[in-house]
């Protein structure tokens, strides 16, 4: 059973939902039902247990609209509330359906949804909503079995006020007028886990951008949206001939507003991005191809539990920069691998910090803990690293076609982690590299807290590059001799590459300020588009105490809640400047996403 869960579909299975919403911009609701199709899993189960979080359920009737009694249980303070639905006796046999319609609303401390006034969004003029499921949100946006363990077909119909359009992350199967509202209806017909329901409704405009393409988006941003992930197409084929066909029909994207507190989220056929990634030059794509490999490893092949998260990132990671590299050279597969390695030593220290090194495991006990207060680069970085290790032992080619026999092998289902080890054995075993494959510490690297064992050693001179102008240039010469041309010819990761070298090796020793004021005179940082760049920089100065940064962070800090950015510059700035950082977020608190807001409440002692 899932420990981030109080519901039961190992008793009472549900298969599908139809939601049937309405929603209220005014009261900060969704208001309707749920249909819930369930099979009874084995004899004489007395109830369906579904999971809810901060939801007004007000009613449960059959399919002939008689009452069914239900209850709510007692608040857990992490997961909810459980609801239990009574089956009637003649459905409590095994292989019985069991359909019901839960009548309910959503409320305003639902925290899936995001409602925002028409002065939060980039037109101001209407007001706009959207979800964020993962990882256990669902059940404050529908009563449902809120488990990826369990996957689900599900489709909606939507009612919003005009002239707002509503979608999900489902294939949309038509619009109505109703008076003064518009009707949407989607379906999802490949069973997904509930963290990847999504629903989306503004003022929203789309443009073609390839043949199974669109980018959705407020109408003052979706060109530039357009622009930024022109390469799409290209990511989807490059994919499909690593792995296995596209299944999902479409990819499309929805460029949201700057309150997405995540990169992206990979919801099926509709991955939500964050307008952070508008770098003017397509500098940023990689997250897109990143939320686009989910359609494999996370859509396809679901972690079984949150602690195992890493079957979902980990795999995404590798399968990432897999594609990056087959477009964009070779190399770039070390690049992003070592740059990857400094981003998984900070959280892991971070943890150690706060006493809960037990939790950089790849595989941690969530046992009544809730799954975002373990998230970090753990599951991405360190089960990157895993198959990196695991394709070292087996070569390249091998573990390529291991990998695309293990997306056939486990699609459409939802596994645990032995499952993945005992099908590598058995593959390899049957493919004469047992002897390669006989001395990997499955436990060492599932359980063992902290860096990955057996690490791989990643080469790149174009990271050597970057890494030696930070060490040389910049950390042993101050700047002496420092000149613009160097950096001119760097690409975007090296950029990054070049900043994250600073800040870990000035950790407990910040540059002067002086040198920090001549790399800006020669480099600009200040004035940067780019958030990747910005949000080092800014963390620098933090470091050495640049005061006249300080205005920027704020800018920065309120100007978009993507938890990357907010969370640590939030935390460096709590360290140089308390009063301002804990004024700012009090501020401010109320254009983040709750997930952000709750956890950057957390950073500050708040």
């Amino acid at each position: 059973m899932d420990p981030s869960s109080l519901s039961n579909s190992h008793e009472c299975k549900v298969n599908s939902l139809n939601l049937v919403l309405t929603v209220n911009f005014e009261k900060s609701q969704l208001q309707g039902y749920v249909e819930v199709s369930s099979t009874v899993v084995k004899d004489n189960v007395e109830f369906l247990i579904l999971d809810t979080n901060k939801l007004d359920v007000s009613n449960c009737v059959d399919s002939t609209s008689n009452p069914i009694n239900f209850t709510l249980v007692e608040e857990h303070k992490i997961f909810g509330r459980a609801l239990k639905i009574t089956i009637p006796e003649g459905s409590r046999t095994a292989g019985k359906e069991f359909i019901v319609k839960v009548y309910y609303n959503t409320t305003v401390d639902s925290n899936a949804l995001q409602w925002l006034s028409k002065e939060q969004t980039a037109g101001k003029e209407h007001p706009y909503l959207f979800s964020q499921c993962q990882a256990i949100h669902a059940r404050s946006l529908v009563p449902c079995q809120d488990s990826p363990s369990n996957k689900v077909k599900y489709q909606g119909e939507i009612t919003v006020p005009k002239p707002l359009t509503a979608l999900m992350s489902a294939l949309s199967t038509g619009k109505t007028e109703a008076g003064d509202n518009n009707v949407f209806s989607f379906t999802q017909e490949i069973p997904i886990p509930t963290y990847l329901i999504a629903i989306v409704v503004g003022h929203l405009e789309s443009r073609e951008i390839g043949p199974r393409s669109k980018v959705w988006s407020e109408p003052s941003m979706v060109d530039a949206g357009a622009y930024e992930f022109a390469n799409t197409e290209k990511f989807i084929i490059a994919g499909e001939e690593l792995l296995t066909p596209y299944v999902w029909g479409r990819f499309d994207i929805l460029l949201l507003p700057p309150s997405f507190p995540y990169g992206g989220m990979e919801n099926p056929l509709l991955t939500f991005v964050t307008p952070t990634l508008l770098a003017t030059d397509r500098s940023l794509e990689n997250v897109l191809v990143h939320e686009f490999c989910h359609s494999y490893s996370g859509n396809l092949v679901t972690n079984k539990y949150w602690s195992e998260f890493f079957l979902n990132e980990g795999f995404t990671v590798f399968l990432e920069r897999k594609i990056l590299a087959r477009l964009y050279g070779e190399e770039l597969f070390d690049f992003e691998a070592m740059n990857g390695l400094k981003h998984l030593q900070d959280d892991i220290d971070l943890f150690a910090h706060n006493c809960q090194s037990e939790l950089t495991a790849l595989i941690p006990n969530l046992d009544g803990i809730d799954p975002d207060d373990a998230f970090s680069s753990v599951p991405y970085e360190k089960g990157f690293n895993l198959l990196c290790y695991l394709q070292s032992l087996v070569g390249v080619k091998d573990f390529e076609a291991w990998l695309k026999q293990y997306m056939i092998k486990f699609s459409y289902q939802s596994i645990v982690a032995a499952q993945m080890k005992e099908f590598f054995i058995e593959y390899f075993t049957e493919n004469g590299k047992a002897e390669q494959i006989k001395d990997i510490d499955w436990e060492g690297w599932f359980n063992k807290p902290g860096m990955p064992i057996n690490q791989v050693k990643f080469v790149s001179s174009a990271a050597q590059v970057a890494k030696d102008l930070a060490e040389q240039t910049w950390i042993k010469e101050q700047g002496v001799n420092a000149t613009e041309n160097v950096i001119k010819s760097f690409k975007t990761q090296q950029i990054i590459l070049f900043l994250d070298t600073l800040i870990h090796l000035t950790a407990g020793k910040p540059l002067p300020i002086d040198v920090l004021e001549k790399m800006d005179s020669l480099y600009h940082f200040t004035d940067v588009v780019n958030s990747e760049y910005k949000f080092r920089w800014q963390t620098l100065c933090l470091q050495s105490g640049v005061k006249r940064i300080e205005p920027k962070v704020v800018e920065f800090l309120t100007s978009q809640g993507r938890m990357k950015f907010v969370r640590p510059l939030y935390r460096e700035l709590n360290k140089v400047n308390p009063e301002l950082a804990k004024s700012t977020f009090i501020k401010h608190k109320s254009q983040y996403h709750i997930i952000a807001s709750k956890m950057v409440s957390k950073d500050l002692g708040l």
